[in-house]
């Protein structure tokens, strides 16, 4: 292991949209997509709210498969490699929150996972839960894809004191999803009634103030994104998947995309390490002839 210099990689985009019902979350997760990608074909949406995203199909030609109950974290796993498998290029998963609260989520998976245990312990339960959520979250950050994913959002409150008087302030509102779901992402947007959007949480520094999500949104992002270094092979210097790149980097410490390359990267450090001598051998060279000549 080695330090190196810190370079920004250009990596796929995870955004998050979360607000409540009307707010516009569909469509704004649509005209970003686009501005991400400039095609509808390449579109891809994993839709749980009773054919929502279908409402919008005047604007291009995206792709929809619709998810129903049971919402367990595998439907949405399947969902997203089917859509890697099909050569979409940015999905939206619209919403993530039926993974959490609707039929067969996590939710119901953790109280069924109470009932069926003997000490009837919630904490222990997560114990069984948790693998799904963390499964769900990883395949969606891991993914080839940009995906943005949308989530319905609830009312977030905290208990006051008032002179010994308890009681609950509204603070603003919260995804409907597990806690810390905004901090694995790229950017997270709030978006209120009015259909104006604020990062609660942004990687990119683009957006300091309440906007409208547009496909200039989306192009802002994918420039960002493109500002950064291409993922590639460190031998042949051909690009590589993101998640490939991933994999093969923590486990070699360097990345290749193929085993013709990684062989050839090996023989290139063996032989380096096997002459430390041959720089200094080479510079005495040139001042031994510089010193005939003259």
């Amino acid at each position: 292991m080695a330090f190196r210099k810190a370079e920004r990689k250009q990596v796929k985009l995870k955004i998050g949209i979360s607000a409540p019902s009307g707010a516009g979350k569909t469509y704004s997760a649509l005209l970003i997509a686009h501005g991400i990608c400039g095609n509808w074909d390449d579109i891809a949406v994993i839709d749980t709210e009773n054919g929502s995203a279908e409402l919008y199909s005047d604007l291009g030609s995206y792709s929809v498969e619709s998810i129903t109950p049971p919402f367990s974290p595998e439907k949405y796993i399947n969902a997203i490699k089917e859509a890697e498998m099909a050569g979409f290029k940015v999905l939206i998963i619209d919403s993530l929150s039926h993974a959490w609260t609707g039929e067969g989520g996590l939710l119901d998976m953790q109280d069924k996972a109470v009932k069926a245990s003997k000490s009837g312990n919630s904490f222990t339960a997560w114990r069984e839960v948790t693998p799904a959520h963390n499964k769900l979250v990883d395949t969606i950050l891991q993914s080839d894809l940009d995906i943005i994913v949308t989530t319905r959002a609830k009312a977030e409150y905290v208990v006051t004191d008032d002179n010994g008087k308890k009681g609950y302030k509204k603070i603003g509102l919260a995804p409907v999803f597990r806690d810390g779901l905004e901090y694995e992402l790229t950017t997270f947007f709030d978006m209120t009634q009015e259909h104006i959007a604020t990062a609660s949480k942004d990687r990119t520094g683009l957006f300091d103030k309440g906007f409208v999500p547009t496909e200039e949104t989306g192009k802002a992002l994918n420039d960002w994104r493109n500002q950064g270094t291409a993922l590639v092979c460190e031998v042949c210097k051909k690009p590589m998947p993101f998640s490939l790149y991933k994999k093969i980097k923590e486990a070699y410490g360097f990345a290749c995309c193929s085993k013709e390359c990684k062989e050839k990267y090996l023989a290139m450090q063996s032989e380096k390490a096997e002459k430390p001598e041959e720089k200094p051998k080479k510079a005495a060279k040139k001042a031994e002839e510089k010193a005939e000549q003259k």
